[in-house]
């Protein structure tokens, strides 16, 4: 590992960042449709990183996470995710759009292949078994996130006597799945559970690792919140999110393969893109008290979390 190798990861990072970024705001115009063009450019730039993985595949690098020591270790886990945030934070307060993920894959695949020179299998980038792969993705997904919304839904019937969603377009959910699952979830995915979660493990345990990664995904959701600031539902998403982050790393532990979480997660945030609903439930229920809110809102992701957590630990295996 040398600091040469660091510095060229660095410079090719926010080179990727700055390409993106600078779409983004070429792209500010009153004509909407050119706004997908850095989302555009973000998933084609998977390609490459592609190709570098699988060219990397052949060459001599080692199967095994290198033996360094803890604070090295922490030091880059600690840099990686400092980075991450110097595009995140300007990327989400200057567009609202999670620009930062595809330069991050870059930053994540190249410290693995080029600084560590180890084989990206070695942090759960697997495709092998792909078919079964996806179909455990989706039924985390289904249980995790159908599950409440449907006891949410029939709640919300119950309440109104109104069906809270009017119908689904399905061309927003087509839209946004490439980049809400190539970009976004390799992204997240690959940083929390894949190389933080791996790393954590050589040191800690199993569940001890699952809660660091759970905490830092928490902490890297509350930029969503600064601009215009809401500090409490900054604390509220940071909190989701950290339970998210605990389900998702429980689920990697069990299965070392992030194929799964990349599109269960990508699924999660793509798929209420489509939903259209009804506005006058909407105002019924924000006019209840928020005791009643928590209840239908809440409640019903608490038993999707009971039988998610189920669902990993009696049916999940190694993929």
């Amino acid at each position: 590992m040398t600091g040469s190798s660091a510095q060229k990861v660095i410079l090719i990072y926010f080179t990727v960042a700055a390409a993106i970024l600078s779409t983004a705001h070429l792209s500010r115009v009153e004509n909407e449709s050119i706004t997908y063009i850095p989302i555009l450019l973000s998933v084609l730039l998977i390609i490459p990183i592609y190709v570098i993985c699988r060219t990397s595949s052949k060459k001599e690098s080692s199967e095994e996470i290198d033996g360094r020591d803890k604070n090295t270790v922490l030091s880059w886990i600690f840099a990686l995710f400092i980075l991450a945030l110097f595009v995140r934070i300007p990327s989400v307060l200057l567009f609202s759009m999670p620009y930062e993920k595809t330069p991050l894959i870059y930053l994540i695949i190249l410290t693995i292949v080029i600084v560590e020179k180890t084989d990206v299998s070695a942090f759960g980038f697997k495709i092998r078994n792909i078919g079964r792969s996806l179909l455990f993705g989706f039924l985390f997904f289904l249980i995790l996130g159908g599950v409440a919304s449907l006891i949410s839904y029939f709640a919300i019937y119950c309440v109104t006597s109104q069906t809270p969603v009017q119908s689904y377009n399905v061309l927003p959910f087509l839209l946004s799945l490439p980049f809400m699952t190539l970009c976004v979830g390799i992204s997240e995915e690959g940083l929390f559970r894949g190389y933080i979660q791996t790393h954590l493990e050589k040191f800690y345990t199993s569940n001890r690792a699952i809660l660091i990664q759970a905490v830092l995904f928490g902490v890297w959701h509350f930029v969503w919140d600064l601009y215009p600031f809401n500090f409490t539902h900054m604390i509220f998403y940071v909190g989701y999110t950290f339970l998210v982050g605990l389900l998702f790393g429980y689920f990697y532990s069990k299965t070392r393969n992030l194929v799964p979480l990349v599109f269960a997660h990508g699924l999660v945030n793509s798929v209420p893109q489509g939903i259209v609903e009804s506005q006058s439930v909407q105002d019924v229920l924000q006019a209840m008290p928020s005791s009643n809110q928590i209840l239908i809102w809440g409640l019903p992701y608490l038993v999707s979390v009971a039988l998610t957590f189920l669902f990993i630990k009696y049916l999940t295996r190694e993929l």
